[in-house]
């Protein structure tokens, strides 16, 4: 609240002209300062937000410039997280983005990092996932000039995460992580612990079991319990985190709510849970969904009142970016009415979320609003209308590359009878006989 008071003395348009009056003995401070932010986040301290404040208020005090920028992000990022001031993570995140462009050189350490931070902390909450998309492309090029290679595999990883979440065909993704692990392994071993989870998930959803992710480890890493072995040893509370994460994601794709809400609960307990990154958005997402189902599978009240706050989260996010978080609303607004026995408006809710999914090109949020539109109708006993859900679904996760999530949801609701009986105009569906 000082920072904020201090700030507001200042004329926020005129901010990125100080940095001409920076003297190199304050450049220097500010760097130090820099790095033990940086160190803070790889570690997941508590202090983070603490050390991000009281640099900007001496950057404030003596003179902004881009060795002070990534504090500037952190700052607007918790503006945003903890006080829930998406207006105010703008106008700091804009502070950023002038001040980059008043920096002495595009290219160096200090703006790649600050470009990375921007795009993976406040972006996010602001920009279409292709651009975000885009601009880490663009910042891994950055970082590899000026000789920050671990920077630029971290990106690359991030990079690989939001095309998983924009929907990027998964046979084409599993085949660009698995190039890119033994590099990673060489030169970032943190983003090839991630990688590998990423690549475990993609090729759990497309049920590729030839392939071995964490062979790059040689040995010391065998799957994802000796990485979380691993980490827990050597108390690095973000791999540990990322686990618990991969075990929810892999668990909610596969329908098992129970086990996704074990892994969600233990993930959240982690040290780590609150340090910025976009799994964030989607494990809100996830989660409402897991929520809404189970209490109407009967596990408590506990449930609706969960699954309501995760609704009502996302519904502050759409304000800031229709494009990102719009489709995911409606369909926890319809999971919502469906809990309430509001037949029309869940239905309606469950159509509208189909549609802008489609309209936005997420293939696999359209296939995942039929399932869950098939599972409601069901539970009501529409049945017909239920198994055309759930064949369209099928043709999304199908399309997306997920086979085995497809598969799972053809022979889980007995597809292929239904579909004769119903004389529904279907794919063919071809089943690998060895798989089952």
């Amino acid at each position: 609240e000082r920072v904020e008071k201090e700030a507001f003395m200042h004329n926020f348009s005129q901010f990125a002209n100080q940095q001409k009056r920076v003297d190199s003995k304050t450049k220097n401070i500010l760097l130090l300062v820099d790095a033990i932010s940086s160190a803070c986040w790889q570690i997941a301290s508590p202090f983070l937000p603490l050390v991000a404040a009281v640099t900007v208020r001496y950057s404030l005090q003596n003179g902004i410039c881009e060795e002070s920028a990534s504090a500037f992000v952190i700052f607007a990022y918790f503006q945003i997280y903890v006080k829930q001031s998406f207006e105010a993570g703008r106008k700091w995140g804009n502070i950023v983005k002038s001040m980059l462009e008043k920096a002495s050189t595009e290219e160096s350490p200090v703006t790649s990092r600050t470009r990375f931070y921007l795009c993976l902390f406040l972006n996010l909450w602001y920009v279409p996932l292709q651009e975000s998309i885009n601009d880490m492309q663009d910042i891994e090029d950055m970082s590899l000039k000026c000789g920050e290679t671990e920077r630029a595999y971290m990106t690359k990883c991030t990079r690989f995460t939001l095309l998983f979440y924009r929907g990027e065909q998964l046979s084409i993704l599993s085949h660009a992580v698995g190039m890119a692990l033994q590099s990673m392994a060489r030169f970032s071993l943190v983003s090839a612990k991630r990688s590998a989870l990423e690549k475990e998930m993609i090729d759990s959803l497309t049920g590729d079991k030839s392939s071995n992710p964490y062979a790059i480890f040689e040995g010391k890493i065998c799957d994802k319990e000796s990485l979380l072995a691993d980490s827990q040893s050597k108390m690095h509370s973000q791999i540990a985190e990322a686990v618990h994460i991969h075990n929810f994601f892999l668990s909610f794709w596969m329908g098992d709510y129970v086990e996704a809400a074990k892994a969600s609960d233990i993930a959240m307990s982690c040290p780590s849970a609150k340090m910025p990154k976009v799994k964030l958005i989607y494990h809100i997402f996830y989660r409402g969904i897991v929520a809404f189902n189970l209490h109407r599978e009967g596990k408590g009240e506990k449930w609706l009142k969960e699954g309501n706050s995760m609704r009502d989260q996302v519904e502050i996010w759409v304000q800031n970016s229709k494009p990102i978080f719009e489709n995911k609303l409606i369909l926890l607004k319809a999971e919502h009415y469906a809990s309430m026995f509001n037949v029309v408006s869940a239905i309606e809710s469950y159509e509208s979320s189909i549609k802008i999914a489609r309209n936005n090109g997420y293939i696999h949020e359209q296939g995942l609003a039929h399932e869950c539109m098939g599972k409601y109708l069901m539970s009501i006993v529409e049945v017909e209308d239920a198994e055309r859900c759930f064949v369209r679904a099928h043709e999304c996760y199908t399309q997306w590359g997920a086979k085995a999530k497809a598969n799972k949801l053809w022979n889980d609701w007995n597809l292929g009878s239904s579909a004769v009986r119903n004389g529904m105009s279907t794919a063919k569906h071809n089943r690998d006989e060895s798989e089952e």
